[in-house]
């Protein structure tokens, strides 16, 4: 037996997690063939089953299934273009619509199960990789509000294309990190983070200059997101400049998440900052980072005079050493 015609009869085990990887593995491998064994898993009652299964729809750019993914998070009034929206912005609420019977939004007939609740992560990744299928329905009417003369109209639309993680208007946005409105700057910032948009890098790293705070943090996070090594430079250079404390902890975060050693001298520069959030945030970092150049300014943090900073250091120091004395016995 192949392997694609074992992974889609792996589709229909008893084992949950059986289900799970048989999905994932179609969609990783593009096996087209086993596009319908992915959309009898969309109703499959392991909501982990369903989300895998919705994603490897996306990633063979199954069409064709577009409605079988709508009714995961159609409504009752049908209004699909927002039930994406509510869908993408979903943070796990405690109450699940319910799916409703009818006819699919898509008019190919394929109604939804009727009064099964749909986990929200579920229903997040069908809207987020319907905005791939069909952007047409919610991408390019927000991408052509971004013109829009109503700043609160332009921001809601930045927001909806960051939920969605629209690469497709990365270009767009790309533009609005230079706008004469820092709201705007902002915001495209923090939609350019979600869409983990490796073009946005040059633009972000300009924002680190800019005079509004919450701009400048906004960058950093995004920058954090996307974890590109041609950052590092800019944001060691700001953590050494800025002069306000919530930028530099928030840069020395983002430098200890790059999980690369040539941060170590910037973060332990900033474990003497006169700011005791910079000093926590920068040991915390160097407490994530598996290197014995980190050991030194661990130690010396334990001597600290904030105890936050003194139990940040304490915490990491032991589990340190013990990890790195377990590499030298290997």
């Amino acid at each position: 037996m192949d392997n694609a015609k074992a992974l889609i009869n792996a589709c229909a085990d008893e084992n949950p997690n059986v289900k799970r990887a048989a999905a994932m593995a179609i969609g990783e491998l593009g096996i087209s063939q086993g596009k319908n064994a992915l959309v009898k898993l969309l109703g499959d009652k392991d909501h982990l089953v369903q989300e895998e299964a919705v994603y490897s729809l996306g990633k063979l750019k199954a069409e064709d299934a577009a409605d079988h993914i709508a009714a995961l998070i159609v409504n009752k009034d049908g209004d699909i273009r927002k039930a994406i929206l509510q869908a993408v912005s979903s943070k796990g609420e405690a109450a699940e619509v319910k799916q409703q019977s009818g006819a699919a939004p898509f008019g190919s007939g394929a109604g939804e199960k009727k009064g099964k609740e749909v986990n929200w992560k579920v229903k997040r990744a069908a809207a987020l990789v319907l905005c791939k299928l069909k952007p047409d329905i919610a991408v390019f009417p927000l991408g052509q509000a971004l013109d829009h003369e109503n700043q609160k109209i332009r921001l809601a639309s930045i927001t909806g294309l960051g939920n969605m993680e629209a690469e497709i208007s990365a270009e767009k946005l790309l533009g609005l990190l230079a706008d004469e409105d820092w709201e705007i700057r902002k915001s495209a910032a923090t939609a350019l983070g979600k869409m983990k948009s490796g073009e946005a890098v040059p633009g972000l790293v300009e924002l680190l200059k800019d005079t509004r705070f919450p701009v400048r943090i906004e960058a950093i996070i995004a920058l954090n997101h996307i974890k590109s090594p041609d950052s590092i430079p800019a944001l060691t250079e700001s953590l050494k400049n800025d002069n306000n404390p919530d930028v530099k902890r928030t840069i020395a975060t983002a430098l200890g998440n790059m999980r690369s050693e040539s941060v170590v001298p910037a973060l332990t520069e900033a474990c003497k900052d006169e700011a005791w959030q910079v000093r926590k945030a920068a040991v915390t970092s160097l407490g994530n980072l598996k290197y014995a150049s980190v050991v030194a300014p661990i130690m010396d943090a334990i001597g600290d005079e904030n105890k936050e900073v003194q139990t940040v250091a304490a915490a990491a120091y032991p589990r340190l050493v013990t990890y790195l004395a377990s590499l030298m016995h290997e």
